[in-house]
């Protein structure tokens, strides 16, 4: 509590949100800060502030372009708000924005340097690669015969398939599967054209993610997770406890903290994928200073009972102790709906699908007349099912029995 004795504020970048996840996200935000007596300063674009999308309940809302948002611009912004205390975001494109404000404030918060690196894939898989953590063969180019070239010269030393992605993209857009140079134009197709883009080799195991928070600038991982992905690897699932053997575990969770130390995280929640490969080596993926999408929150939250995990991230940003964290309990699932393209003609059973007390979360995004397109990023799912049980095998049988109780008819277009 600040000396005189006012709620601290915290600035929160990007406060608004279209996404369901998100929106659960920013309510328990709002009820374990106002358990704490901590006052939110909501922020976001003018264009998002004023276009009725939803907003997180903040105590107050003001402007920020962030996404564009420079050290000059922040500055501005600290001087104009010296009420604030902490600098915290829940969302990807407001990591490196959430750096540069905790700077111009002078409070925790991840130093520039590290925001840049773990928003821009290369660049962390270049630290973690120096740091000794196993990484795929990769490189940036901006135009197909650079592109060609990498996958001639890789091929020689028996690599591939390949993966092309943006540098800095998120939900799985612009993510295509290359299996030889004859997929090397549809997948650029899928970049922005004429920014550079990663190519890198493809790490054939199960993937995973860490899901964690900084305390006092160390890591404290709160579970792993089990992810499932479909066409395009768009995630479809996610599944805790992960099921890991202990020592696979073990292996995890040090290199996923070797990683975050690497890449100079030192605050923030922490969503941390990898994968585990058929011979068992554990290979890092992406890293970010945010938590993971697609309700892995309320799967933590579920299976660590009576912890808070954002009110977590507030007691290290103000400096307050840290919560005891409970041994993990019973088990969590999500499972999304992912519809083929086509007409929607009818949607029957929702109603019976969530009258399940065992479902956390659940939404549908789709009505009858609704013309669906193909599924080409995390975004275009088309619902959701969240389940809490005490075994994993509760979970399974929740999931399915929603599933199964929703009836979608898609037809032509």
């Amino acid at each position: 509590m600040p000396a005189d004795g006012a709620a601290p504020t915290v600035v929160v970048v990007g406060c608004t949100t279209a996404s369901p996840h998100g929106q659960d996200q920013m309510r328990r935000l709002a009820e374990q800060a106002r358990a704490r007596g901590v006052r939110l300063l909501g922020t976001d674009t003018a264009a998002n502030l004023r276009s009725g999308i939803w907003r997180m309940p903040a105590d107050e809302f003001t402007e920020l372009e962030f996404t564009d948002a420079d050290a000059d611009t922040c500055r501005a912004f600290a001087a104009a708000h010296p009420e604030v205390r902490a600098v915290m975001t829940l969302k990807e494109a407001g990591v490196v924005p959430a750096a540069l404000l905790a700077d111009a404030f002078g409070v925790a918060g991840n130093s520039v340097e590290a925001a840049r690196t773990i928003r821009t894939k290369d660049l962390c898989r270049t630290v973690l690669r120096a740091a000794g953590l196993d990484q795929p063969r990769f490189t940036v180019v901006s135009d197909l015969a650079a592109a060609r070239a990498f996958l001639a010269d890789t091929d020689r030393a028996g690599t591939g398939p390949w993966i092309v992605k943006p540098r800095d993209g998120q939900g799985s857009a612009g993510v295509s599967l290359v299996r030889s140079a004859a997929d090397l134009p549809t997948a650029l197709a899928r970049v922005d054209s004429g920014r550079p883009f990663l190519i890198e080799e493809f790490i054939e195991g199960d993937e995973f993610s860490a899901e964690g928070v900084m305390a006092g600038g160390n890591l404290r991982i709160l579970t792993l997770t089990r992810k499932r992905t479909g066409a395009g690897f768009i995630e479809t699932g996610h599944r805790t406890p992960a099921g890991l053997a202990p020592t696979t575990d073990a292996a995890a969770r040090a290199a996923v903290v070797r990683a975050v130390t690497a890449a100079g995280v030192t605050h923030g929640l922490v969503h941390a994928e990898f994968w585990v490969t058929g011979e068992g080596d554990v290979v890092l993926g992406e890293i970010h200073a945010r938590p993971g999408g697609d309700f892995i929150h309320a799967l933590v939250e579920h299976t660590l009972p009576r912890f808070e995990m954002f009110g977590a991230l507030l007691d290290d940003l103000l400096g307050h102790p840290p919560q005891e964290t409970p041994p993990q309990c019973g088990a969590a699932g999500v499972e999304f709906i992912v519809l083929d393209a086509g007409r929607v003609q009818s949607v029957e059973g929702w109603e019976k699908a969530t009258d399940q007390p065992a479902l956390l979360a659940a939404d549908l995004d789709v009505r009858p007349g609704d013309v669906l397109a193909a599924v080409g990023s995390s975004a275009d799912r088309h619902g959701v099912f969240v389940a809490g049980a005490a075994t994993a095998d509760e979970v399974e049988a929740v999931l399915a029995g929603a599933r199964d109780s929703l009836r979608i008819e898609i037809g032509a277009p």
